[in-house]
């Protein structure tokens, strides 16, 4: 069996070890999105990536929400009577 990839418009012939070193690489960047997801140890590939795209997400908005609350403690006073710089 021929596998062909398409790159740029072109089709071109990809070598059985070069599939299988793809293959390899692939399989481990999946385990290690399992690790760093909740709940991707055990999800399917394709459960996985949607999990993944939601957690992205979930952490924009944690960092957008610590951001805001960073500014607004910047603009508070200091209460009197404490340490400057501390």
């Amino acid at each position: 069996m021929r596998r062909l990839a398409v790159s740029g418009g072109r089709r071109r012939r990809i070598r059985p070890a070069t599939a299988r070193r793809s293959g390899v690489a692939l399989r481990r960047k999946v385990r290690e999105l399992r690790r760093l997801v909740p709940g991707g140890e055990g999800a399917p590939a394709r459960s996985l990536l949607v999990r993944t795209a939601d957690y992205i997400v979930r952490l924009k908005a944690r960092v957008e929400l610590l951001r805001a609350l960073s500014a607004l403690y910047d603009e508070l006073p200091l209460p009197a009577g404490a340490a400057a710089g501390v």
